[in-house]
């Protein structure tokens, strides 16, 4: 049957997964604390979206430098040269 703690700590950590999974990281943290995670939340998605838009920029680039560059024509084999 098991543990009757242990049984009850797991029970506490799927509510606090569920709670956490519906409102957000830190969800279970007392006030002071969590507003540090949002606030260190908030910058990470802050980094995450310039990052993404450098990303697209630099994509679009490739994208326009490799539409622009003609392409190369492939070079015919060489013919083989039959050995005497």
């Amino acid at each position: 049957m098991g543990n009757p703690a242990t049984v009850k700590r797991k029970a506490t950590e799927k509510r606090r997964k569920k709670y956490e999974a519906r409102l957000g990281p830190g969800a279970y943290l007392p006030k002071d604390e969590r507003e540090k995670v949002n606030a260190e939340m908030a910058k990470f998605e802050v980094a995450e979206k310039e990052r993404k838009a450098k990303v697209k920029v630099v994509r679009e680039a490739k994208k326009k430098a490799k539409k622009k560059a003609p392409k190369a024509v492939a070079a015919p084999a060489p013919a083989e040269k039959p050995k005497a």
